[in-house]
């Protein structure tokens, strides 16, 4: 880029920049998000910086425009595939990206969206290997999700590579939910991206930037100018011969616009008409005047600093220039200037940006207020999204072609269908629910009935991947369609059915219905129904823990859905797969596999659908094997992108545990899901979180010393699970939160015999429900039932140890540790004070690191109490002994002397003994005058 004006102000940010630099020149990579406001400097700081470095780096610049911003996939990485593939051959997928690619290119013939962006970072990749590599991508604000989405992916995965990612983001004029703010709260998150600000310039540095302007050194203007400007360096330059303190930036850019000459005024109105950068062909053509007048026209808009040169044409130096320019058309001037952008298109299609003719046609058209043109523009621009699988880009060409047509339209049916299968891909989930609405008010059931159950079962996945509540739509779908008839529609309707009964835990209903999809895909040999059955059939599996047939099945699915690009039913079952790896306690093997499974699922679009979920496994393996940090990082990070309301409830209960073993009681209180809510919305939603919140709400009974606080959570767990026609297998997480909360009862409240009875009850149906998990090898499974038995019975130290073992295995670190604790109190019990001390020792070195405050706190406690550690403190107050002062706080709570016993894991002897000198010291003659005393002493605070 060209610059001309001086540069002040900006060394701690050039300094940041050239860290970065040398971090990758030291052979690593280095990810930088540059942040401000317009106008403050964010394109002239990298100019400066790529200016100063060595004739080694290779810095290579891609853009966002403004102008159909959100309709132009991949436009923000197109310059640089085609600097980067420059002189060398492209693959076929990369050149259905660049301008003039041919049909028999498309990413559709070449592999699939999957195909297309592994071949991008491959080019990256290998230009990266001949020298370090600076890619910056300008104006994120304005991007497409395309872009988005693989600068999100490149920005988390560079790993060791030589480069140097640079963005630049407008943040002050993003409105609240932009997926770019989420995108830039997403990564300003990762301590391995650098946010850099960009802050307004301070009083001096103005002062110093007037000087070097015009050679006047004024402080007094200096002031009024930074006051005025805000310290605004773009603001500052639009300043600097202003003699009027009330016009307004705008108002001051454009009378610099019209102190330009009559030749060059009208370019320039043409050229805000193109958008934020244009090329010189278009300009040409959309000015229509002849070579020398055009030239002198552009020689002076660069010379006065309102375009600059670039490799293909022109930009404006900012875009609150062109945005200046561009309001101070009149509506109509503005309507007849992208008339003549669209004819000129419509003419030369090769001269569009970015080589996307009809995307950038259906903008123009649209804003020339030329309904029937835009509308079929729009349908062209979809069509070219679908081709790349920019399923966001085609969804929102879809919408606009809708708004430009009356509801009575004929096509607007087929339309809508199309709408809604994009916004499914495209994560829509909303606004998909509203179309399909639409859709059904203008399907007769009686006559299409095939169709209006399609559009039911649309819904009613839409309505499952907000809250699980599709049933109802899967209902009345299924009383449309014959069963005596072999369909894909039939076949569709039992693939849905499965996974709502396999989320709700009816896993053999789910398997029957997926043996049905297969029959029909093999009567109908119809691929799209055998990977759709398999993809069932392994869910199913894995909610029955029966792995080997759920890995069978699901190595079934990925074949099949890969042969035929099916990438919907892939990023499903990969999801599936995940969960199978996690129902294994294979929890080394997760956290290696989840970052492809999550790269796969955000290369292919899905990332918004199936990530949250994602996340949550990487979460559960991540917390299995002792790596909390990255666990709360990664949940944090997908709840800050705004998952819809399911995932957001998961994830927050995720977060919930975490806090939890780290002993934040209140932040766990907080996060936890209120389960009322969540139950009403539907019976399968009960299914699916009610094991999982009762877990949680026992374990924070128990941590907060109020195990009574979680009984109406386990009965109702219980009534649900007991019920004939609930869940066909009991919830695991349920079960164990259940049988640990009666040990806490007990513990609490040891003489209360209303309790007794009441836990005697509740371990009674615990017992009944324990054979109904089954019986495999799947060493989670084991490790829970070991648990559960240990927590129902006698409590003998070889069943924890029992318990402790499976749990070390895996491993699963809050297991083992809350089964050694457990071993180590059965231990005391029949005063093995050396094999508590080591089962202690051990639960201790595992909870350290962990920083696993619920842990060490028992731990203490636990070896306080038994007097295997020394003390918290050893005052001596009023000749009592430590010890003493421990079962002094006993008795004060009415505890009998076998009782106090069993708490300290002393004889009832040495009770005696203790007792009695505290009441000789004490000058007491009862247990209740000693407990009187000790109150008006403090001695129990």
């Amino acid at each position: 880029m060209r610059v001309t004006s001086p540069y002040v102000g900006r060394e701690a940010e050039l300094a940041v920049l050239r860290s970065a630099a040398g971090q990758v020149e030291a052979g690593d990579s280095a990810r930088l998000l540059v942040v401000g406001e317009a106008g403050i400097g964010k394109t002239r700081l990298i100019a400066e910086f790529t200016a100063g470095l060595g004739a080694e780096w290779l810095t290579v610049t891609g853009a966002c425009p403004e102008l159909g911003a959100e309709h132009f996939p991949y436009v923000a990485f197109l310059p640089i595939v085609r600097r980067l593939a420059d002189g060398s051959p492209a693959s076929p997928a990369l050149r259905s990206l660049l301008p003039h690619g041919s049909a028999d290119d498309s990413p559709e013939s070449t592999g699939g969206r999957l195909a297309l962006l592994y071949d991008l970072i491959a080019l990256i990749e290998r230009a990266a290997a001949d020298r370090p590599l600076v890619l910056v991508v300008e104006d994120l604000h304005w991007a497409d999700s395309a872009s988005r989405e693989l600068f999100g992916y490149l920005a988390r995965n560079l790993g060791k590579l030589p480069v140097l990612l640079i963005g630049t983001v407008r943040t002050g004029e993003l409105p609240a939910g932009h997926p770019v703010r989420q995108l830039v709260a997403e990564l300003g998150r990762r301590s391995d991206i650098t946010m850099l600000p960009l802050e307004p310039l301070e009083q001096h540095d103005v002062g110093e930037l007037l000087t070097a302007l015009d050679g006047r050194y004024d402080p007094v203007r200096a002031s009024a100018v930074y006051r005025r400007s805000g310290g605004n360096p773009l603001f500052v330059e639009a300043l600097v011969h202003d003699s009027s303190p009330r016009s307004s930036l705008r108002t001051l850019l454009q009378e610099r616009v019209a102190g330009l000459s009559d030749t060059a005024r009208p370019v320039l109105a043409v050229a805000s008409i193109a958008g934020a950068s244009m090329g010189h062909d278009l300009l040409t053509v959309l000015a229509d005047r002849p070579d020398d007048e055009l030239d002198r026209a552009l020689r002076e808009l660069v010379e006065r600093e309102q375009l600059v040169p670039t490799a293909y044409g022109y930009q404006f130096r900012h875009a609150l220039i062109r945005e200046a320019v561009y309001t101070g058309l009149l509506p109509g001037e503005r309507r007849r200037l992208h008339a003549r952008a669209a004819s000129a298109l419509s003419e030369h299609p090769d001269l569009a940006a970015q080589g996307l003719p009809a995307a950038e046609l259906a903008e123009h058209w649209y804003l020339a207020g030329n309904a029937d043109e835009a509308y079929d523009a729009a349908l062209v621009a979809a069509d070219e999204a679908r081709a790349t699988f920019a399923y966001g880009e085609e969804f929102r060409h879809l919408e606009r072609a809708l708004a430009l047509r009356p509801a009575t339209d004929p096509a607007r049916l087929e339309l809508l269908e199309r709408a809604i299968t994009a916004a499914m891909r495209a994560g829509e989930g909303a606004r998909g629910l509203e179309l399909c609405a639409a859709a059904l008010e203008l399907v007769d059931e009686v006559a299409d009935p095939e169709r209006a159950a399609l559009l039911l079962l649309d819904r009613a996945q839409l309505r499952s991947r907000l809250d699980l509540t599709g049933r109802e739509d899967i209902d009345r779908a299924r009383r449309l369609l014959p069963t005596d008839q072999e369909t894909y529609a039939l076949g569709r309707l039992h693939w849905v059915l499965g996974i709502d009964e396999g989320t709700a835990r009816h896993t053999d209903a789910a398997q029957e219905h997926g043996r049905t999809v297969l029959r029909i895909g093999e009567a109908l040999d119809d691929d799209r129904l055998r990977c759709r059955a398999y993809a069932v059939l392994g869910y199913a599996a894995y909610m029955a823990d029966d792995l080997e047939a759920a890995w069978d099945a699901q190595a079934r699915c990925r074949r099949i859905a890969t042969a035929i690009n099916d990438d919907f039913v892939l990023v499903a079952n990969s999801l599936w797969e995940c969960a199978t790896l996690n129902a294994a306690g294979q929890f080394e093997r997760l956290a290696a596999h989840m970052p492809g499974a999550v790269r796969e699922a955000e290369l292919l679009g899905m990332r918004k659908w199936r990530g949250p979920l994602m996340t949550v496994n990487l979460a559960l393996a991540l917390t299995a094997v002792g790596r909390w940090d990255e666990a709360v990082h990664a949940i944090e990070e997908e709840l800050a992108a705004g998952p819809e309301t399911l995932y957001e409830t998961v994830l927050r209960g995720q977060l919930a545990s975490l806090h939890l073993y780290r002993g934040d009681l209140a932040r766990a209180a907080e996060l936890l899901p209120v389960a009322d809510e969540l139950y009403a919305r539907s019976p399968v939603l009960r299914s699916f979180m009610q094991g999982y919140l009762t877990s949680l709400t026992c374990e924070l009974a128990i941590a907060r010393h109020d195990p009574e606080a979680a009984v109406p959570a386990a009965a109702e767990f219980l009534q649900h699970a007991l019920d004939p026609d609930g869940p066909q297998r009991p919830d695991l997480d349920g079960l164990l939160g259940i049988a640990m909360l009666q040990r806490a009862r007990l513990a609490a409240a040891a003489r209360n015999r209303e309790i007794a009875a009441d836990v005697a009850s509740i371990r009674a149906s615990v017992a009944e429900l324990l054979p109904q998990v089954g019986t495999t090898a799947a060493p989670p499974l084991a490790a829970y039932v070991a648990t559960i038995s240990a927590a129902l019975g006698p409590g003998r130290m070889a069943d924890w140890d029992t318990a402790a073992d499976h749990w070390r295995r895996m491993p699963y670190l809050p297991g083992t540790i809350a089964c050694l604790i457990a071993a180590a109190e059965a231990a005391l019990a029949i005063s093995n004070r050396p094999g508590a001390r080591r089962r202690l020792e051990e639960a201790r070195e595992l909870a350290t690191p962990l920083r696993a405050g619920l842990y060490l706190d028992r731990i203490a406690a636990l070896g306080q109490r038994a007097r295997l550690e020394p003390a918290a403190s050893s005052t001596d107050v009023m000749g009592l002994t430590p010890r003493e002062l421990d079962v002094l706080r006993l008795l004060a709570r009415g505890l009998l002397n076998r009782e106090i016993a069993a708490e300290l894991y002393i004889s009832p002897a040495t009770v005696a003994v203790h007792v009695s000198r505290i009441l000789t010291k004490l000058d007491a003659t009862t247990r209740t005058e000693a407990t009187a005393q000790a109150h008006t002493l403090r001695l129990l605070d």
